[in-house]
């Protein structure tokens, strides 16, 4: 695969996560419980995720 097909389907991947990620955590947001702020944690760990997989090159 060349190496600007792999960054371009990286890109690709990490944005489509970190929008699933918002789309979940708005979601959940109206709803009151436990299971409401777990869904939720995940989410924002699954965005904290993709921003250290962004940074990992940066190091």
């Amino acid at each position: 695969m060349k190496e600007s097909t792999r960054g371009a389907l990286l890109v690709t991947a990490r944005t489509l996560i970190a929008a699933g990620c918002v789309a979940v955590v708005v979601a959940a947001r109206p709803t009151v419980g436990w299971g409401a702020l777990a869904i939720m944690l995940a989410a924002l760990a699954g965005l904290l995720a993709v921003l250290a997989s962004y940074n990992r090159r940066f190091l």
